[in-house]
């Protein structure tokens, strides 16, 4: 008889747990294999043996079609070498004998690179990949053009076609092989017979599709070879980004040194604000030492810089902390807070900063130290991450073969060498006993062209792109390097800033060649000047200047390091600018010899441009160096020179002039130097308005076709004509008109018309020889000596006109007047009778006495209109004459002459 079966609590309660453990396994959880955990070379992959619930071995769930198809997976690399492959589909009768048939993937620091028989692509990243940290990275190929993506991203396509079409009936990820391996961990492989699209990539790292593939799932099996692990690792943990920050322990030290080592690591000392975050460093310390040793922990807040104002120590940002009861009390003696893991209180407490406490500090997930000067081949030798063993051993893990650590035996750190077990250099002495910073080491072995024993400068540093190191480990942004104030606390970002990087091989006797132009095309040097004062001597055709002049560049020969936008700061040091090549111009048309000079009081600067490339890890500092073709060199100094000029003074005072500085090229011939046409100037930035010009345009021609290259820098000069007129034209003009007047003064008065007539012509005599003084002598004749001339001329004319008048009017005095008969008396009139004694006498009265008045009256003017009849005087004559003839030569004089001033 058959017992029925029972179900007890305890079956029960075993099933639902069975159940609860496989749930997450299948829908929570990934499997993951870890290949060389412990970095040693070695062929350990995986390979695919078919659908799950069939036998195993039996093939892959349907054709692989080579025209579409997607390979996709997760990826997280330990360490990195020479080869590093992690995939390979292949074609299984050509597995001996290398088949062309085939599809590699490998990994590198800075690449992906896909295979396909010959047909092969580096796909560079953007940034270095970082060592423990999941990638995912999904091939695609469809219509003939292959593309990568990582994390989602398209990296590049590559067009083409393999030689012999993609077969496929294996598939292995790990090694490659013994040498071409991997180490690391891999998870959701999976295949699929078409291109996946950008949208379903997306989905796949957002982890919002798991489906596998229809060609090949992960969910599949997979038989391990070699030293592979397998484990089940959460999905989120996969899925989500790494935000979280990573704890490290050390013994006792004090707060500097406690804020020095985590602030060196890339973090911050551990600063607790709930009470779970307290009981979480008590369990972390735990593990590390007693309660004895680490009965409290140093906090990242401190009071040091003004005393009551607690500011977190990293940053100098206020806080907010709750304090134990009583705390803090110890005013200036207690600038720094600790945290007690005693349990009794989750505040904090002040102590002073010179006590010895444990000490936790928080760094961000997956930073990477990079070990600049090391000179080594490969970028994977000097990446390194940190790690932190149970035993409390801190050590930085290399991507390669390489570890920072303290050695057992003295305790000093040394670079260690795990693949050929040997000491490269060991740390000579660290202020806080550290390797993180720039330090001196003492080489074991020949390193960066050097022999031991000699002891070499190396930097370790958490510092990414677009940061600077300070000696400290701490990191400020690149553009505060060298920039004349101190960033770092230890202000080591203003030392070593050199700015001109010589090559082996440098002559400053030579000048540099174009190479960026034709292979003949002589090196152009830009010329800028600036005039600051002018002072235009006519009488001797000169003019001073005061001008600031700048010569511009190109030395491709050197490199240029650390430039700051502010061209101002890339300023080349007096010693450094004695030993680089400069351009001489001379400045022919001077007082005696003159030329540019590189002294003392010349400046030289480079002028930023261009984008900078890395200085590699030869250096144990970040450096930025800029291209000697990109970046121009400019030379400026100041100068006051007199130059000679060529005026044409015949329009003085309405005259342009143009004046000419005559600069010539020294260096070399116009073969391999020229002035640059487009990149030459000038300008006048001083007062315009000058005693007897102002400034006009400036500017530049440039005339690189004779032996040695010229550049002529023309002034405008316009004369300012009001000092003339007003000391010269005005006056020379009233002259005129008085002298004109004086033809207008009575005939009989000749002394005044020709004292006035002649001081007008002795005064106009005087402002020609004063305006004739402030002239260069000349062979031609200037319009104000036209002016003076005729001004002269014509006085002298009327002058001549006075005198003929006069002689005239005296000839007319001198002969005698033609006397007519006079008319009958009238009857009112009273006889008058001569006596013939000479008297008179008189006879009957007249009867009309106003009568009479009248009859007098008309007998002078009868009489004068009569002699006006007969005879009409010569002087009249010519006074007039003069009057027409003066006034026609000055108004056709006048408008000849300022016609041809305005035309000019």
């Amino acid at each position: 008889m058959k017992r029925k079966a029972k179900w007890t609590p305890c079956g029960c309660l075993s099933l639902f747990h069975l159940v609860i453990f496989l749930l997450p396994q299948h829908a929570g959880a990934l499997d993951v294999y870890s290949f060389q955990k412990e970095g040693v070379q070695s062929d350990a992959h995986i390979l695919y043996s078919g659908p799950a619930g069939g036998a195993e071995g039996q093939g892959w769930r349907r054709p692989f079609t080579p025209e579409d198809f997607s390979v996709c997976l997760r990826l997280k690399f330990f360490y990195l070498w020479d080869l590093s492959g992690f995939l390979e589909l292949w074609e299984e009768a050509g597995v001996g004998d290398s088949p062309a048939s085939f599809l590699r993937a490998e990994v590198d620091l800075r690449y992906l690179r896909v295979r396909m028989g010959i047909f092969r692509r580096f796909f560079f990243m953007p940034r270095p990949l970082r060592a423990l940290t999941w990638y995912h990275v999904c091939v695609t190929y469809s219509q003939d053009t292959l593309e990568l993506y990582l994390n989602g991203d398209l990296q590049g396509t590559q067009p083409g076609r393999p030689e012999i079409p993609l077969a496929g009936t294996r598939l292995k990820v790990g090694a490659w092989d013994a040498v071409r391996s991997f180490s690391g961990e891999v998870t959701e492989v999976n295949v699929w017979s078409r291109a996946l699209s950008v949208e379903d990539v997306a989905s796949l790292v957002d982890c919002r599709e798991s489906a596998g593939g229809d060609v090949v799932a992960w969910t599949d099996i997979w038989t391990m070879h070699g030293d592979v692990t397998k484990s089940d690792i959460p999905y989120e943990r996969i899925c989500d980004e790494m935000r979280d920050t990573k704890q490290f322990f050390f013994p006792p030290v004090s707060s500097r040194v406690a804020f020095q080592v985590c602030e060196g690591l890339g973090g911050s000392v551990t600063t607790p604000r709930r009470a779970e975050e307290v009981d979480t460093l008590r369990r972390l310390v735990s593990s590390f030492a007693d309660s004895e040793t680490c009965p409290r922990l140093w906090t990242g807040v401190t009071d040091v810089a003004k005393e009551g104002e607690w500011r977190y120590h990293k940053d100098g940002r206020p806080v907010q902390v709750s304090w134990r009861p009583g705390a803090p009390d110890g005013d200036v003696l207690q600038n720094c807070a600790a945290i007690h893991l005693d349990g009794s209180s989750d505040g904090l407490t002040d102590m002073t900063c010179s006590r010895k406490l444990c000490t936790v500090c928080d760094v961000p997930e997956g930073l990477v130290w990079t070990l600049l000067g090391a000179c080594e081949e490969y970028p994977r030798n000097i990446h390194f991450v940190a790690r932190q063993r149970a035993s409390g051993e801190f050590h930085f893990r290399g991507y390669s073969s390489y570890m920072i650590m303290r050695n057992d035996t003295d305790g000093r750190w040394v670079w260690w060498d795990r693949q050929r077990n040997e000491v490269v250099a060991v740390l000579s002495e660290s202020e806080f006993g550290f390797p993180m910073g720039r330090h001196s080491w003492a080489l074991r072995r020949p390193a960066c062209g050097r022999k031991p024993p000699v002891e070499h400068t190396l930097l370790l540093t958490p510092c990414g792109a677009g940061s600077f190191s300070c000696d400290d480990a701490t990191c400020i942004p690149l553009y505060q390097r060298c920039d004349l104030k101190f960033d770092c606390r230890d202000k080591s970002d203003e030392s070593g800033c050199e700015l001109v990087q010589f090559p082996p091989v440098y002559r400053p006797d030579l000048p540099p060649s174009d190479v960026a132009s034709a292979a003949s095309a002589p090196l152009s040097v830009g010329v800028r000047m600036v005039l600051e004062s002018a002072n235009v001597i006519t009488s001797s055709m000169r003019i001073n200047t005061n001008y600031n002049l700048s010569l511009t560049w190109r030395e491709g020969r050197v490199n240029y390091l650390n430039l700051n936008k502010d061209y101002t700061l890339n300023r080349v040091p007096y010693n450094i600018m004695r030993k680089l090549w400069s351009p001489t111009v001379d400045f022919t048309n001077t007082r005696g010899n003159h030329i540019t000079h590189a002294d003392e009081e010349a400046t030289m600067m480079v002028l930023m441009s261009g984008e900078p490339t890395m200085g590699g890890d030869t250096q144990p500092q970040e450096v930025e160096v800029y291209s000697g073709w990109d970046s121009p060199l400019t030379l400026q100094r100041k100068f006051s020179e007199t130059f000679q000029c060529e005026f044409d003074l015949a329009m003085y005072p309405f005259d342009h002039q143009e004046c000419r500085l005559v600069l010539t090229m020294l260096s070399a011939s116009s073969r391999l130097l020229v002035f640059h046409e487009n990149a030459s100037e000038a300008a006048f930035v001083g007062n315009p308005h000058l005693v007897e010009y102002t400034v006009g345009r400036v500017s530049v021609e440039v005339m690189n076709q004779r032996d040695f290259a010229v550049m002529h820098v023309k002034i405008s000069l316009v004369r300012r004509a009001g000092y003339i007129l007003m000391n010269v034209y005005i006056p020379s003009t009233l002259l005129l008109i008085v002298s004109y007047v004086t033809l207008y003064f009575r005939v009989g008065i000749f002394q005044a018309r020709v004292l006035g007539t002649l001081t007008a012509l002795l005064v106009m005599a005087t402002l020609f020889t004063q305006a004739s003084s402030h002239l260069p002598k000349t062979s031609y004749f200037k319009m104000v000596d036209v002016w003076l001339l005729t001004c002269i001329f014509v006085i002298f004319i009327v002058i001549v006109f006075h005198v003929i008048i006069d002689r005239a009017f005296e000839r007319a005095e001198r002969a005698p007047p033609a006397i007519p008969a006079a008319p009958s008396p009238s009857p009112a009139v009273q006889a008058v009778k001569v006596h013939p004694s000479g008297g008179t006498a008189a006879t009957a009265p007249s009867k009309d006495p106003r009568g009479a008045l009248e009859f007098l009256s008309a007998g002078r003017r009868s009489s004068l209109h009569l002699r006006q009849r007969v005879r009409s005087p010569l002087y009249q004559n010519l006074i007039l004459g003069a009057r027409v003839v003066v006034f026609a030569a000055l108004l056709t004089f006048n408008i000849v002459y300022w016609s041809t001033v305005f035309l000019h």
